[in-house]
């Protein structure tokens, strides 16, 4: 039996920041991987889709650059894109072990599971190591902190099932495929539907996007003005998508999927993408030994400071309920360290966490939603400006998308935002920082910029406010709404 003073389950995005941090805090960590390091994340989610996107995206860059200085079209070689995305997750995934160990974390490769509260017994997943090494292939820890991060996989969907090769999900996209379909039907208009849906358009195949709900995004936590520019620029490139729309049945013969769809129509496609959502895993774990509650929609039950029902065990990311997201298990992680390391102090807050969409258009929000913060007592205002009048949106032609302060009307305090442009995923990074700051809205009032920069714009959209502001006599709350004092 070895002993640690952490035990972390799960190498993704959750499990390493969490081991990282225990470590940084002076704790001695082990870190269990079933899999490959990195968990979904770096082989089959943030990692080689951003790899992809990246090059989806400058196709559409250079088309439109046409004529203004650029000459040749552009064709996306979607074979070679992919064993472009293998060789930087491959670089990755073989530096990750090396970079854990060198600050300390001991990582053990196979299955973990329960034995009691605070014990794990670690199993090797491949059956020929169990083979070679019989005589020490089962390995014992305990800790009296452990964190589960176990992520989660593709949830099925019962009128569209899996089979592997002509429906799929985006592990097997991510894994196996490396030819380009001729059309292709993504069911689901999620983060991950409307992303590889815009992705597969670039790279010339016909694409079909079907959602169930209204609008594009519906569950995203952006607002439904930033969906709606995403769903026109759909509608300009060509990208068809149909809302209120569901499958209902599918049969697949000879290497095709036929579908019929909610509304009597039927299509035949060379490949179905399922994304409607994803499921927690912790199969193999044995929860029950530790005592662990299950809640009723099937994910680890946690309080305010992720900690389960069972003391000094904590679960993360996607296998307890909230948002499931890499940036939302990043930001379990750093929670659920510090109180596995230094005692339950820190709470978990997604409204702090950025959401980032990579798609035809790039949407990036953090914060409150107007909608959102009248629902919690505000009187909201958004203060926006479009790229149409930034320096750099027009030397880049790219004037597309806008910038979206939400603060309180009364007050002043600044309570989210949204930004719809190029490198929005960068540029929210500024939102995050004035929320959580003492300036809060007159942050953006307050900093000098580079000129021309996309983050500029954050101060155009906010001075009329401020100068409003200062002129009123209102009483002003600077604070943004998540600053906070030690």
């Amino acid at each position: 039996m070895q002993a640690f003073d952490v035990i972390v389950i799960g190498s993704g995005p959750g499990g390493y920041k969490a081991a990282l941090s225990a470590a940084q805090r002076g704790a001695k960590v082990a870190l269990v991987e079933k899999s490959l390091p990195g968990g979904n994340c770096l082989n089959q989610g943030c990692i080689p889709k951003k790899t992809l996107l990246h090059l989806a995206s400058l196709i559409d860059d250079v088309l439109l650059l046409q004529g203004r200085g650029l000459m040749g079209q552009v064709h996306g070689d979607f074979n070679a894109a992919m064993q472009h995305k293998n060789e930087v997750v491959d670089g990755i995934r073989n530096n990750f072990p090396i970079w854990l160990r060198r600050l300390g974390v001991h990582i053990f490769n196979g299955q973990a599971r329960f034995t009691g509260a605070y014990q794990i017994e670690v199993a090797p997943t491949n059956p020929q190591e169990a083979l070679d090494h019989a005589h020490h292939h089962h390995q014992y820890l305990t800790a009296k902190k452990i964190i589960i991060a176990t992520g989660s996989e593709p949830r099925a969907l019962e009128s569209c099932p899996f089979d592997g090769k002509t429906v799929i999900s985006s592990r097997e996209f991510m894994f196996e495929l490396d030819q380009l379909p001729e059309t292709m039907l993504f069911v689901g208009g999620g983060s991950i539907g409307v992303e590889l849906a815009y992705l597969m358009h670039q790279f010339g195949s016909k694409v079909c996007l079907v959602e169930r709900e209204n609008q594009l995004l519906h569950t995203a936590r952006i607002p439904d003005h930033a969906c709606a520019s995403l769903e026109r620029k759909f509608k300009r490139i060509g990208l068809d998508f149909r809302l209120n729309l569901s499958v209902t049945h599918t049969t697949i013969d000879q290497g095709k999927a036929h579908v019929t769809f909610s509304d009597g129509t039927k299509a035949s496609f060379d490949k179905v993408l399922v994304a409607v959502g994803r499921k927690p895993v912790f199969d193999g774990l044995d929860l029950d030994k530790a005592g662990i509650a299950i809640n009723k929609q099937g994910f680890i039950a946690t309080s305010e400071y992720l900690e389960t029902n069972v003391p000094g065990i904590y679960a993360i990311g996607d296998v307890k309920p909230g948002p499931m997201t890499a940036n939302a298990a990043l930001h379990d992680a750093k929670v659920a360290a510090a109180n596995a390391v230094d005692g339950n102090q820190e709470t978990f807050n997604y409204f702090k966490v950025p959401m980032v969409i990579h798609s035809a258009m790039e949407i990036a929000a953090v914060g409150l939603t107007e909608e959102q913060a009248e629902a919690a007592g505000f009187t909201p205002e958004a203060a926006r400006t479009s790229f149409g009048g930034s320096g750099k949106a027009r030397a880049y032609n790219d004037t597309e998308g806008f910038v979206e302060v939400v603060h309180d009307s009364e007050t002043g305090q600044l309570l989210g935002g949204c930004v719809v442009g190029p490198e929005a995923g960068e540029q929210i990074q500024m939102m995050t920082a004035a929320c959580q700051s003492d300036r809060g809205l007159w942050f953006f009032k307050e900093l000098s910029y580079s000129h021309p920069s996309w983050c500029e714009e954050f101060e155009t959209a906010i001075e009329p406010c401020t100068t409003a502001f200062s002129k009123s006599e209102k009483e002003i709350f600077r604070p943004g709404i998540y600053a906070g004092h030690e």
